[in-house]
Protein backbone atom coordinates (compact mmCIF):
# COMPACT_ATOMS: atom_id res chain seq x y z
CA UNK A 1 0.00 0.00 0.00
CA UNK A 2 1.48 3.57 -0.88
CA UNK A 3 1.84 6.01 1.94
CA UNK A 4 1.18 9.38 0.99
CA UNK A 5 2.91 12.40 2.28
CA UNK A 6 1.56 15.48 2.78
CA UNK A 7 2.61 18.68 1.10
CA UNK A 8 5.17 20.86 2.62
CA UNK A 9 3.30 23.69 3.89
CA UNK A 10 5.30 27.24 2.70
CA UNK A 11 8.15 28.23 5.07
CA UNK A 12 7.64 31.72 6.79
CA UNK A 13 4.49 33.76 7.99
CA UNK A 14 2.13 34.87 6.02
CA UNK A 15 2.25 39.05 4.53
CA UNK A 16 1.29 41.66 6.52
CA UNK A 17 -1.76 42.33 3.40
CA UNK A 18 -2.43 38.73 3.22
CA UNK A 19 -3.46 38.94 6.96
CA UNK A 20 -5.11 42.08 6.29
CA UNK A 21 -7.71 40.27 3.51
CA UNK A 22 -7.97 37.24 5.56
CA UNK A 23 -9.42 39.55 8.29
CA UNK A 24 -11.58 41.75 5.94
CA UNK A 25 -12.80 38.26 4.79
CA UNK A 26 -13.52 36.83 8.45
CA UNK A 27 -14.84 40.29 9.05
CA UNK A 28 -17.59 40.11 5.96
CA UNK A 29 -18.51 36.69 6.81
CA UNK A 30 -19.29 37.54 9.91
CA UNK A 31 -21.40 40.44 9.28
CA UNK A 32 -23.42 38.33 6.52
CA UNK A 33 -23.90 35.68 9.00
CA UNK A 34 -25.28 37.16 11.64
CA UNK A 35 -28.00 39.09 8.86
CA UNK A 36 -28.94 35.78 7.36
CA UNK A 37 -31.82 35.45 9.28
CA UNK A 38 -33.07 38.91 8.10
CA UNK A 39 -32.09 38.70 4.83
CA UNK A 40 -33.72 35.59 4.31
CA UNK A 41 -36.93 37.06 5.84
CA UNK A 42 -36.73 39.75 2.87
CA UNK A 43 -35.74 37.21 0.03
CA UNK A 44 -39.19 35.23 0.58
CA UNK A 45 -41.51 38.22 1.59
CA UNK A 46 -42.71 38.87 -1.74
CA UNK A 47 -43.65 35.57 -2.40
CA UNK A 48 -46.14 34.83 0.46
CA UNK A 49 -48.71 36.99 -1.17
CA UNK A 50 -48.39 34.71 -4.46
CA UNK A 51 -49.71 31.01 -2.76
CA UNK A 52 -53.01 33.11 -1.20
CA UNK A 53 -53.74 34.79 -4.11
CA UNK A 54 -53.70 31.39 -6.51
CA UNK A 55 -55.89 29.91 -3.87
CA UNK A 56 -58.45 33.26 -4.33
CA UNK A 57 -57.84 32.79 -8.11
CA UNK A 58 -58.40 28.88 -7.88
CA UNK A 59 -61.33 29.07 -6.29
CA UNK A 60 -62.88 31.52 -8.65
CA UNK A 61 -61.53 29.70 -11.49
CA UNK A 62 -63.66 26.44 -10.03
CA UNK A 63 -66.99 28.66 -10.05
CA UNK A 64 -69.88 27.62 -12.34
CA UNK A 65 -69.35 31.12 -13.86
CA UNK A 66 -65.63 32.65 -14.20
CA UNK A 67 -65.25 35.94 -13.89
CA UNK A 68 -62.66 35.99 -16.08
CA UNK A 69 -61.62 40.46 -15.33
CA UNK A 70 -61.68 39.00 -11.89
CA UNK A 71 -59.02 36.36 -12.68
CA UNK A 72 -56.89 38.43 -14.96
CA UNK A 73 -56.88 40.88 -12.16
CA UNK A 74 -55.48 38.23 -9.76
CA UNK A 75 -52.90 36.80 -12.49
CA UNK A 76 -51.90 40.47 -12.77
CA UNK A 77 -51.06 40.73 -9.27
CA UNK A 78 -49.31 37.64 -9.29
CA UNK A 79 -47.56 38.49 -12.12
CA UNK A 80 -46.37 41.81 -9.68
CA UNK A 81 -45.04 39.87 -6.65
CA UNK A 82 -43.09 37.66 -9.40
CA UNK A 83 -41.25 40.46 -10.46
CA UNK A 84 -40.85 41.72 -7.09
CA UNK A 85 -39.15 38.28 -5.60
CA UNK A 86 -37.01 38.45 -8.71
CA UNK A 87 -35.78 41.71 -7.94
CA UNK A 88 -35.60 40.82 -4.15
CA UNK A 89 -33.30 38.01 -5.21
CA UNK A 90 -30.97 39.64 -7.50
CA UNK A 91 -30.73 42.43 -4.51
CA UNK A 92 -29.78 39.59 -1.66
CA UNK A 93 -27.24 38.35 -3.97
CA UNK A 94 -25.49 41.36 -3.93
CA UNK A 95 -24.77 40.96 -0.58
CA UNK A 96 -22.90 38.07 -1.09
CA UNK A 97 -21.34 39.23 -4.16
CA UNK A 98 -20.94 42.79 -4.18
CA UNK A 99 -20.28 44.12 -8.00
CA UNK A 100 -17.65 46.78 -7.43
CA UNK A 101 -18.74 50.38 -8.26
CA UNK A 102 -22.26 50.06 -6.89
CA UNK A 103 -23.51 53.00 -5.80
CA UNK A 104 -26.80 54.24 -3.64
CA UNK A 105 -28.06 56.99 -1.99
CA UNK A 106 -27.06 57.70 1.67
CA UNK A 107 -30.11 57.95 3.04
CA UNK A 108 -31.76 54.98 1.17
CA UNK A 109 -28.66 52.51 2.61
CA UNK A 110 -29.06 53.86 5.72
CA UNK A 111 -32.61 52.84 6.25
CA UNK A 112 -31.99 49.36 3.93
CA UNK A 113 -29.52 48.61 7.07
CA UNK A 114 -32.04 49.99 9.61
CA UNK A 115 -34.79 47.45 8.06
CA UNK A 116 -32.53 44.60 8.31
CA UNK A 117 -31.59 45.22 12.38
CA UNK A 118 -34.20 47.11 13.70
CA UNK A 119 -36.90 44.58 14.79
CA UNK A 120 -33.71 42.18 15.83
CA UNK A 121 -32.76 44.46 17.51
CA UNK A 122 -35.89 45.77 19.29
CA UNK A 123 -36.48 42.60 20.59
CA UNK A 124 -33.07 42.24 22.61
CA UNK A 125 -34.11 45.68 23.66
CA UNK A 126 -32.53 48.13 21.58
CA UNK A 127 -34.22 50.94 20.04
CA UNK A 128 -32.64 52.29 16.53
CA UNK A 129 -33.64 56.03 16.08
CA UNK A 130 -32.93 57.28 12.26
CA UNK A 131 -32.52 61.20 12.52
CA UNK A 132 -31.38 61.74 8.77
CA UNK A 133 -32.94 64.00 6.60
CA UNK A 134 -32.88 63.19 2.82
CA UNK A 135 -29.37 63.14 1.61
CA UNK A 136 -29.74 62.43 -2.39
CA UNK A 137 -25.56 61.59 -2.58
CA UNK A 138 -24.19 58.40 -3.79
CA UNK A 139 -21.99 56.26 -1.76
CA UNK A 140 -20.80 52.67 -2.19
CA UNK A 141 -23.33 50.26 -1.87
CA UNK A 142 -21.08 48.12 -0.13
CA UNK A 143 -19.33 50.48 2.07
CA UNK A 144 -22.60 51.30 4.03
CA UNK A 145 -24.32 47.72 4.28
CA UNK A 146 -20.49 46.31 5.63
CA UNK A 147 -19.25 48.89 7.62
CA UNK A 148 -22.86 50.39 8.96
CA UNK A 149 -23.91 46.83 9.97
CA UNK A 150 -20.88 45.94 11.60
CA UNK A 151 -20.85 48.52 13.83
CA UNK A 152 -24.36 48.16 15.08
CA UNK A 153 -23.95 44.33 15.31
CA UNK A 154 -20.51 45.41 17.63
CA UNK A 155 -22.42 48.34 19.44
CA UNK A 156 -25.35 46.03 20.90
CA UNK A 157 -22.90 42.88 21.38
CA UNK A 158 -20.77 44.88 23.87
CA UNK A 159 -23.99 46.52 25.60
CA UNK A 160 -25.45 44.65 28.65
CA UNK A 161 -28.23 47.37 29.19
CA UNK A 162 -31.02 48.79 27.08
CA UNK A 163 -30.13 51.57 25.00
CA UNK A 164 -31.23 54.07 22.50
CA UNK A 165 -29.34 54.27 19.69
CA UNK A 166 -29.44 57.67 17.44
CA UNK A 167 -28.30 57.80 14.03
CA UNK A 168 -27.44 61.64 12.62
CA UNK A 169 -25.42 62.47 9.49
CA UNK A 170 -23.99 65.49 7.99
CA UNK A 171 -23.14 66.52 4.51
CA UNK A 172 -19.94 68.16 4.60
CA UNK A 173 -18.67 68.76 0.58
CA UNK A 174 -17.39 65.76 -0.47
CA UNK A 175 -17.74 63.45 2.74
CA UNK A 176 -21.15 62.26 4.74
CA UNK A 177 -20.54 62.04 8.28
CA UNK A 178 -22.69 59.97 10.11
CA UNK A 179 -22.59 59.46 13.76
CA UNK A 180 -24.32 56.90 16.22
CA UNK A 181 -24.71 57.94 19.63
CA UNK A 182 -25.76 55.46 22.18
CA UNK A 183 -27.71 56.42 25.61
CA UNK A 184 -28.47 53.62 28.18
CA UNK A 185 -32.02 53.18 29.06
CA UNK A 186 -32.27 52.28 32.58
CA UNK A 187 -34.38 49.08 32.13
CA UNK A 188 -32.80 46.49 33.89
CA UNK A 189 -30.69 43.86 30.87
CA UNK A 190 -30.71 43.33 27.60
CA UNK A 191 -31.18 39.83 25.83
CA UNK A 192 -27.63 38.59 25.56
CA UNK A 193 -27.11 37.54 21.69
CA UNK A 194 -26.37 33.65 21.06
CA UNK A 195 -27.34 32.10 17.77
CA UNK A 196 -24.08 29.55 17.60
CA UNK A 197 -21.93 32.16 16.22
CA UNK A 198 -19.15 34.48 17.14
CA UNK A 199 -19.73 38.07 17.95
CA UNK A 200 -18.51 41.09 15.85
CA UNK A 201 -15.79 43.33 17.58
CA UNK A 202 -13.97 46.52 17.31
CA UNK A 203 -11.07 45.08 15.09
CA UNK A 204 -13.72 43.59 12.45
CA UNK A 205 -15.22 46.97 12.03
CA UNK A 206 -12.14 48.55 11.86
CA UNK A 207 -10.90 45.94 9.25
CA UNK A 208 -14.16 46.42 7.07
CA UNK A 209 -13.76 50.54 7.81
CA UNK A 210 -9.87 50.35 6.27
CA UNK A 211 -10.91 48.39 3.46
CA UNK A 212 -13.98 50.00 1.96
CA UNK A 213 -12.27 53.54 2.53
CA UNK A 214 -14.51 54.46 5.11
CA UNK A 215 -13.00 56.95 7.95
CA UNK A 216 -13.97 55.64 11.56
CA UNK A 217 -13.59 56.76 14.55
CA UNK A 218 -14.88 55.97 18.24
CA UNK A 219 -15.13 58.76 21.35
CA UNK A 220 -17.28 58.12 24.47
CA UNK A 221 -20.58 57.03 23.31
CA UNK A 222 -20.03 57.93 19.89
CA UNK A 223 -18.94 56.36 16.70
CA UNK A 224 -18.21 58.49 13.87
CA UNK A 225 -18.09 57.91 10.20
CA UNK A 226 -16.99 59.18 7.00
CA UNK A 227 -17.98 57.96 3.37
CA UNK A 228 -16.74 59.60 0.48
CA UNK A 229 -19.40 60.75 -1.89
CA UNK A 230 -19.25 59.70 -5.44
CA UNK A 231 -20.36 60.22 -8.70
CA UNK A 232 -23.22 58.71 -9.48
CA UNK A 233 -21.83 56.59 -12.11
CA UNK A 234 -23.51 53.20 -11.31
CA UNK A 235 -26.99 53.18 -9.81
CA UNK A 236 -27.99 50.55 -6.85
CA UNK A 237 -31.04 48.00 -8.23
CA UNK A 238 -33.83 48.84 -6.70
Amino acid sequence: MKSYELPDSPSGSMTPSRLDELQVESARYAVLRRLSPSLRHHLIRPLQPITLIYGVMNHKLSAPTVDVEAVKSHADKINDFAKDALAQCLDISSWLAPEPGVLVEFGTGVRECIGLLATTLHFRGFHLVNEIDELPQKIKQDAIRMVLNAILLEITDTLTEPAVITLDAMSRGDQISLSLKVELRDEGQVESYDDGYRKLVWSDVQALATHEGVSLSRHMNCVTMGFVVEPALVAATA
